[in-house]
Parts: C-alpha cells; sequence; structure tokens
C-alpha cells in the first residue's frame, strides 16, 4: 500500500475507524462476569465508542464512562440509544478524574493505561482510581504483555507491518516505528484496509509497556495490591507466550491512606 493513497486519521477523532480496530471481541468473556459477580455501579475507564460499556448496559448494570474524546463518545451515545440502553457519560481525562463517587468496580480496558507514559503520570491516576473506588472495590484492567523480539523490532517502513486483526474482509496491521527501552515507550502506526481499496491508517501513537514484575511495585505506589493476573480473558495463567495481562486490584490494607 502507498502512504499518499491512504487516509490519515487520529485514531480518537474517528469512531467508525476505531470500531474496525476494536471489533467486539474476548475480553467481553473476562469484564462481564466479573460485573456480574461484584455487580454496579461500573466506572469505565476510557469507554470509547462503549465497547464495553454497551454490554454492561445490556447486562443490567448502572454503568458511567469516560472518554476524552467528544466524537467517540457520540458515537457511544447513538449505539446505546440504537442498543436500547441508558449509559452515564461524560467528556473527562483519566489524568483528571474526579467523579466525587465511588464504584464497586472499575474497568480500564483495551491497553488504555498504556496511553499514559510517564510513570509519575501512571501512579496518579492509579491514586485518582483509589479515591473512587468503595471499600472493597474492584480495579479491573488489561495491558500488553511485551516480547522482547517485538519491541526490539522497530520498522519505520509502510507495507511491512504484523497483522492485528483480519475478520470479515478487514485486515488490521500495526508498524512498530520505535521502542524507547527506557521509558520503555512504543510508537507505532495501525493499518486498516478491505478489500482492494486504498485503506487507512492511524497517525503515530506513543504507548507505555508495562512488564509483568513492575505491575505490582506501580500498583502498590498507588495505595493498590494485585490480587489476581490472567494471561488472557477466559483466566488462563500467565506466561511468557501470553498476549495480555488481565488484572485484578484492591485497594491494599497496608496502605495508610485506606
Amino acid at each position: 500500500m502507498h502512504p499518499r493513497r491512504m487516509t490519515h486519521h487520529s485514531l480518537y477523532s474517528a469512531p467508525d475507524l476505531y470500531d474496525r480496530l476494536m471489533p467486539p471481541g474476548p475480553c467481553e468473556g473476562f469484564y462481564r462476569p466479573l460485573a456480574a459477580r461484584i455487580g454496579g455501579p461500573v466506572l469505565d475507564l476510557a469507554c470509547g465508542t462503549g465497547r464495553l460499556a454497551i454490554p454492561l448496559a445490556e447486562d443490567g448494570h448502572v454503568v458511567v464512562g469516560i472518554d476524552a474524546s467528544a466524537r467517540m463518545l457520540r458515537a457511544a451515545r447513538e449505539k446505546a440509544r440504537a442498543a436500547g440502553v441508558r449509559l452515564e457519560l461524560a467528556e473527562c481525562d483519566m489524568r483528571s478524574l474526579d467523579l466525587d463517587r465511588r464504584f464497586p468496580l472499575i474497568i480500564v480496558p483495551c491497553n488504555s493505561l498504556a496511553h499514559l507514559v510517564d510513570g509519575d503520570e501512571i501512579v496518579d491516576v492509579l491514586e485518582r482510581i483509589v479515591r473512587h473506588l468503595s471499600p472493597g472495590g474492584v480495579l479491573a484492567f488489561d495491558v500488553v504483555n511485551p516480547r522482547i523480539a517485538h519491541l526490539d523490532r522497530s520498522r519505520p517502513r509502510d507495507g511491512d507491518a504484523d497483522i492485528l486483526v483480519e475478520r470479515s474482509g478487514v485486515t488490521v496491521r500495526e508498524d512498530v516505528l520505535a521502542y524507547d527501552a527506557v521509558s520503555q515507550v512504543r510508537v507505532v502506526r495501525w493499518h486498516v484496509s478491505a478489500g482492494s481499496g486504498p485503506g487507512e491508517r492511524t497517525e503515530a501513537m506513543r504507548l507505555r509497556v508495562f512488564f509483568p514484575q513492575e505491575l505490582p511495585v506501580l500498583l502498590s505506589a498507588a495505595g493498590l495490591e494485585l490480587v489476581a493476573r490472567y494471561g488472557d480473558y477466559a483466566g488462563g495463567p500467565l506466561t511468557a507466550e501470553s498476549v495480555t495481562q488481565a488484572c485484578l486490584a484492591r485497594r491494599s490494607r497496608a496502605d495508610p491512606r485506606a
């Protein structure tokens, strides 16, 4: 694909493109049963176009969704209306979260924490989440489980990318443009093509990498403790081959802020 033929998008200002990149998938199998056990209301951070918020609302939960993109929220409202469910939606960046409410379950799905690239920023957001957790409440999130060989493969060339999604005639590929091993930040770009058309691609995005051993430390710094971690959305063990880290955390009993 020649880059001059492609349409460029900022991912979070193009809801239609986002929905093609992030179709309903296996993550529902992690979050929906969890919400059924814990109950709502559920706070969905970086809710996007309602990929999880709408199914959770269809399950009967009160769902509060926040996202920094007004266009994504507009799409979520339209999709919720079409599905016949109600969502409480607000335009808000996780870094300024202050709802003056508490929730028994807070979710940050789809690797959304990776958009926080600075360590202090990550801990600050986690502290804000702690302040919004009900007593005994649970934080559930998933982040990518990194592989060193993949991180070291920086290729700033179009047309040479890994396939992320391939279904119903739509192919999504990822270009790794750069990786900084000190900051643990990847720079990536995603391409979407369907049939023989020119396709679309996102602008370059900076995404933080979370290594398994550092996650408990980051959570602890914010007054949380990791209580469970899985290597897939079905509750399988975390291994070196796992693609994701699906995590559950609670407020730490040892934290003086508890």
